[in-house]
């Protein structure tokens, strides 16, 4: 035999064998069925039925259960949506509210003649602000956001820091918070489209206007939200001032310290499906949609980062966590020894405003 011949004869033995295997595996199967059957000819037929309406019932019992959980899971994941915007987050949080106080931005606009603007969002939402215009034109603007149960007037003392550089400064009230419509902060769920309806605001006003956004606390956190938006690619830079990281873990530590009951966080890890569902029915978002340190990982535009190193409410460890993953490949950080939150401009007001002109101006 040839070395070929060898080989043909490898490949028809093994052709051979597998040609074979559908025979054995029906062999098996006539087998296996005979021996099944043998086995139960013995079984009276009444057993054999009493056995098939047992196992539909244990079937039905499993599926009812089933059934009975989610929609318990359900009910209560709505219930932690709706607990989200109608939880008394100041008490929770140990905030003053602030919101609905406008005598000092009313008093504001009057002295110093500051133009109040109404823009409608996305939604129908009627949002306020004050507008202070540059007289220089230089196409330069800054958005200020204030904080959680604050409104616009928070936003007064961080408007210099930017009128000196010649920008026009406009300061708005949150959803929720202010002049602006909606009972209860948003914690962002509609604040991308609100913020889009401000800097459509601004470029009607000047088409080549370089826009910045400036937030504190929650004002910081929508910044964040919007730096990783597309539309919010086309900003010139943000500023956020003691943002928190992540809603989901500032909300299971400040609840745990309200209440002091660690079975209530379990209990959000275990509904975190059904709210995450609750939250995609009503609003079409996930978390991650909420979450700035997910949201500036996307981000482009340069970004500057501050906090205090006192800060209780949110320790400055989220501004470090932020920083190490915001996508802006210009990015910088700055602890304020000794302040708490949102009180860096107390402390060291001269050491805040030279970090955000000295930032904003190597933009130019």
């Amino acid at each position: 035999m040839e070395c070929g011949d060898e080989g043909n004869t490898d490949t028809i033995a093994a052709f051979s064998s597998y040609a074979a295997l559908p025979f054995l595996i029906v062999m098996i199967k006539e087998t296996l069925t005979l021996r099944l059957n043998q086995r139960f000819l013995n079984v009276h037929p009444f057993e054999v039925y009493h056995m098939g309406c047992l196992w539909s019932l244990f079937k039905g019992l499993i599926y009812m259960a089933l059934l009975a959980l989610l929609l318990a899971g359900g009910f209560a994941g709505n219930m932690a949506y709706e607990e989200l915007f109608h939880a008394p987050w100041d008490q929770i949080l140990g905030i003053e509210n602030h919101r609905r106080d406008l005598s000092q931005i009313h008093a504001m606009e009057n002295r110093y003649g500051w133009q109040s603007v109404t823009v409608p969002s996305e939604d129908g939402t009627r949002l306020k602000g004050s507008y202070i215009e540059s007289g220089n034109r230089n196409h330069r603007a800054v958005i200020l956001l204030h904080g959680l149960y604050q409104n616009r007037s928070m936003c007064v003392p961080y408007a210099d820091i930017y009128r000196e550089m010649g920008y026009s400064v406009l300061m708005v009230d949150l959803r929720g918070h202010g002049e602006s419509g909606g009972e209860y902060p948003d914690w962002g769920v509609h604040d991308i489209e609100d913020l889009n309806a401000w800097v459509d605001f601004l470029k009607a006003k000047d088409p080549s206007m370089q826009i910045g956004i400036h937030g504190i606390s929650l004002g910081a956190a929508m910044a964040l939200l919007y730096s990783g938006s597309k539309e919010g690619e086309t900003m010139k830079f943000y500023v956020a001032d003691s943002s928190y990281a992540s809603l989901m873990e500032l909300g299971r530590e400040k609840i745990m310290r309200y209440t002091g009951d660690d079975r209530l966080v379990l209990g959000m890890d275990v509904l975190n499906p059904f709210f995450q569902a609750a939250l995609f029915v009503h609003d079409r978002k996930l978390l991650r949609d909420l979450d700035p340190l997910v949201q500036s990982a996307k981000a482009r535009s340069p970004l500057l980062i501050l906090h205090g190193k006192s800060d209780t409410l949110i320790p400055y460890g989220a501004a470090e966590d932020l920083f190490s993953e915001a996508g802006s490949p210009r990015k910088e950080l700055y602890l304020f020894q000794g302040a708490g939150h949102t009180m860096e401009m107390a402390t060291n007001g001269p050491a805040y405003r030279e970090h955000v002109q000295k930032f904003v101006k190597s933009l130019q």
